[in-house]
């Protein structure tokens, strides 16, 4: 049928069938009121989203391919819906549509690094404009490199969500309806029990774990600059590449370091990769075979079975921070 809806009803009802399966769809919904917006303001005739609206607002978002990336899914996922509901001269963007991504490869830490980088971030004073910094701060870092969280899931971590006593920390929902359970160590769980008292004097009964204020979370760019600030105070002489590493690099650097222990402690890789893949909330296990090819004990495994590691091992995936 080609009475549909109007194209902002339609991604109205869209967005409620993702939520009511599961998904939050928070920023693919920026991402699919950006497209109708476009749409409105430029193709106002158009009542859902045929070929030529499509390609013409993907071409305006071609210099920004991590956008472009995310877009793509939503309105792929978008125009399948609709079909699904009967609308008809409906373009479903085809799968290698979808942009390939190279990102800058993961940098892995030194011991020597690790060490000056806390001693740096244990350094941090307190400030007026961000309360608390100097306590969340160190315990926020710490958390990423022991447990290769991203960023985000840092970030928005509920207190309701941490539960030191029994050594777990709960994540739920970051990536689509995915969530899991990750337990810690003892020496991690008594140090943010130190960190959490410090940070409920300053924010009694927040609601984050690391506070912005009482009810907020810190953004982004917050992580960001902070480790680049931490990271040149740790290192005034560093002369290695200007955007690395950053803090994202800590979820590279923990499987990268679990691989070697492992190899280095004979474990079976076989039987903990199924482990790393669930701990690390990666959707499919060729992202966690992505960082194989920095541990030497494996190249003679895989040059056996494939002239080219290419063909085995991905490049690594479009993740947000």
């Amino acid at each position: 049928m080609n009475n549909c809806k109007s194209i902002d009803i339609l991604a109205e009802d869209f967005l409620s069938y993702k939520r009511g399966i599961g998904y939050q769809y928070i920023t693919s919904e920026t991402y699919l009121n950006g497209f109708v917006k476009y749409t409105h303001q430029n193709y106002p005739n158009a009542k859902f989203p045929n070929k030529d609206v499509i390609l013409a607002y993907l071409d305006t978002k071609k210099d920004y391919p991590g956008a472009l990336y995310g877009l793509t899914a939503v309105l792929r996922e978008f125009s399948r819906y609709l079909l699904n509901q009967g609308c008809e001269n409906v373009y479903v963007i085809p799968p290698k549509r979808m942009p390939k991504l190279y990102p800058e490869p993961p940098y892995f830490f030194t011991e020597d690094e690790t060490v000056h980088f806390f001693l740096a971030c244990d350094s941090v004073k307190s400030n007026q404009s961000f309360k608390g910094r100097e306590y969340v701060l160190p315990a926020l870092f710490r958390i990423l490199y022991c447990c290769g969280l991203r960023c985000k899931e840092v970030r928005k971590l509920l207190c309701s969500d941490v539960h030191l006593s029994e050594n777990y920390i709960d994540i739920l929902q970051s990536k689509g309806a995915k969530s899991r359970r990750l337990f810690i160590s003892w020496e991690l769980s008594d140090y943010l029990k130190g960190y959490n008292q410090k940070i409920e004097n300053v924010f009694p009964g927040r609601t984050y774990f690391f506070p912005r204020s009482l009810t907020d979370y810190y953004t982004a760019g917050f992580i960001s600059e902070n480790f680049k600030r931490l990271w040149k105070q740790a290192f005034s002489d560093w002369d290695g590449p200007i955007s690395r590493p950053r803090a994202y690099d800590f979820r590279h650097h923990f499987v990268w370091a679990n691989l070697n222990r492992w190899v280095k402690e004979g474990t079976d890789i076989n039987a903990m990769l199924p482990y790393l893949v669930r701990y690390m909330g990666h959707q499919h296990p060729s992202s966690t075979l992505y960082y194989f090819r920095f541990v030497p004990e494996f190249f003679p495994v895989f040059t056996e079975l494939s002239e080219s590691l290419e063909d085995i091992l991905p490049e690594v995936p479009y993740e947000e921070e």
